[in-house]
């Protein structure tokens, strides 16, 4: 059965591009069994990412809070994704992988325990 968190990411973020130097959209991915804390290295272990990658993080609404302001309609579908993403999700972290070309991954904890998120990519030079 679908998780509830994932099919309301997805509907949150159909159409929706994340802009930077380019622009990409969102993807829902599942951590199943998300155990324990989500570490730097676990992050890169369970996004497929060499050891070493480079890592940063940011907190959710420094990561979209300036898309979710203004009145246009891409400013709401940000404010629609940001309230989802709390009712759904718990202890919400924002991951940068890479450098320059980055995979991006906003990740919460469902009820159910796994870790699950939105995936994106960006350019950043």
């Amino acid at each position: 059965m679908p998780d509830p968190a994932i099919n309301a990411l997805k509907g949150a973020t159909k159409g929706l591009l994340y802009m930077s130097e380019t622009d990409a959209p969102f993807q829902t991915f599942a951590w199943k069994h998300g155990e324990g804390a989500l570490t730097d290295k676990k992050v890169l272990e369970l996004s497929k990412h060499e050891p070493g990658t480079k890592i940063e993080k940011v907190k959710l609404d420094e990561f979209l809070g300036d898309y979710a302001e203004g009145g246009d309609e891409d400013a709401e579908k940000y404010k629609n994704l940001l309230r989802v993403i709390n009712e759904h999700l718990s202890d919400v972290r924002v991951f940068k992988v890479g450098q320059v070309n980055l995979d991006i991954y906003i990740v919460g904890r469902t009820r159910q325990g796994d870790w699950v998120g939105l995936q994106t990519k960006a350019v950043e030079t």
